[in-house]
């Protein structure tokens, strides 16, 4: 992970203002701010409907979006469609002039069709890639925030409590500071870690060049004041070092993106592809190659599209969702403790006295009750001999 030093943000000058009016409204154009992309976290009724014949089903809105959103390379590849007629009816015929509108040019394609296949199966499973592994690393937020605080509540003696109810405040921020930092939205911190942390702490973290880390700072250093062993210390540092791991693999996906060189040259073969394959379909299926095109384009450049969404995968996970949910794993945590101590004195008191027991497990056929001889089991009705 690169070092970084804590920076004071500058006043954004007339032309930043501009440039980010300027990003606002290609976001705006490109469908950016729909999300189109956003992998939501799935309930039993969305993998009813995910497995169902409905995903077949065309989504008007949607494939409206994300129409506008390739609508640059669409009217490309119309204009070049409808240059390849205008050709072949009005040009062509003339003596002098070339032949490119042609059957026998469709033998071209046919032989580049599985260079630019494998092309793109390799960019988008390189892609999805990303997103699983990223997908991972965020997974194991969730293990580290419900494990060191699990620890803290069971190890910590009684005299630590404030201690431990600092813990949970910073680490219930931390998943919401590592996705500012990720995101560079403020909106994380300003939603999720209103009600938790103070305003000057809200603040210091957002002049902090690197906040995920400075929360696992201030966890290391308030378990360093606890009364715990060195034993369950060093069990609750490796949870923090852990999601000090994860952080660095995010960081790594986000800051480096597929070679360039890969990409580009994906797309601008799939560009090349779509300009000239006209010129051959052309002789075969006159003005259907028009409406043909715009479909071809339209599934070949969105497979293309969303491997370079998912690239990032960022911007494509919930992180909202997964802010909200650590969050509230660890509040939860503390605001239940008390009950689950109670609990557990209860059954362990009545357990002592002799008050419970657990009930009988019954004996199913072919298993050896507690306590019976292995003889006896061997001759039961239908064990395996």
């Amino acid at each position: 992970m690169e070092v970084e030093l804590d920076v004071v943000p500058q006043r954004e000058t007339v032309g930043q203002c501009l440039q980010h009016w300027g990003r606002s409204c290609q976001r705006v154009w490109l469908c950016q701010h729909e999300e189109l992309f956003k992998d939501e976290p799935m309930a039993p009724a969305d993998w009813d409907r995910h497995m169902s014949w409905r995903r077949h089903c065309f989504e008007p809105r949607v494939c409206f979006r994300v129409v506008r959103m390739l609508s640059i390379w669409e009217a490309w590849v119309l204009a070049a469609s409808l240059a390849a007629q205008l050709y072949q009816l009005y040009l062509q015929p003339r003596p002098g002039w070339p032949v490119l509108v042609s059957k026998d040019h469709n033998q071209v394609f046919v032989l580049t069709s599985f260079a630019l296949a494998l092309l793109m199966v390799f960019r988008t499973n390189a892609a999805s890639g990303r997103w699983w592994e990223a997908r991972t690393a965020i997974g194991r937020w969730l293990n580290v925030v419900r494990n060191s605080q699990r620890m803290l509540l069971s190890w910590a003696p009684p005299g630590d409590a404030a201690i431990v109810s600092e813990y949970a405040r910073w680490n219930a921020a931390f998943t919401a500071a590592a996705s500012y930092y990720l995101c560079r939205d403020e909106s994380y911190l300003d939603v999720y870690c209103g009600d938790l942390l103070t305003n000057d702490e809200v603040a210091w973290l957002k002049r902090c060049a690197n906040p995920p880390v400075k929360v696992l700072m201030v966890m290391s250093q308030l378990v360093a004041r606890t009364g715990l062993s060195a034993t369950e210390r060093a069990e609750v540092e490796r949870e923090i070092s852990a999601g000090d791991i994860s952080l660095g693999a995010l960081e790594r996906i986000t800051r480096q993106a597929i070679p360039r060189a890969y990409t580009r040259h994906t797309s601008r073969f799939l560009i090349t592809y779509l300009t000239c394959l006209p010129f051959g379909l052309g002789a075969y299926m006159g003005w259907l190659t028009l409406p043909v095109m715009v479909v071809l384009t339209f599934l070949l450049m969105g497979i293309e599209n969303i491997g370079v969404q998912i690239e990032n995968p960022v911007r494509v996970l919930p992180m909202d969702r997964f802010s909200a949910g650590n969050k509230a794993a660890v509040l939860l945590m503390v605001q239940h403790a008390g009950a689950v101590t109670a609990v557990m004195e209860a059954g362990l008191s009545a357990a002592l006295a002799g008050k419970a027991r657990p009930p009988a497990a019954p004996v199913l056929p072919g298993m050896r009750p507690a306590g019976a001889p292995m003889v006896a089991a061997a001759q039961a009705p239908g064990m395996a001999r």
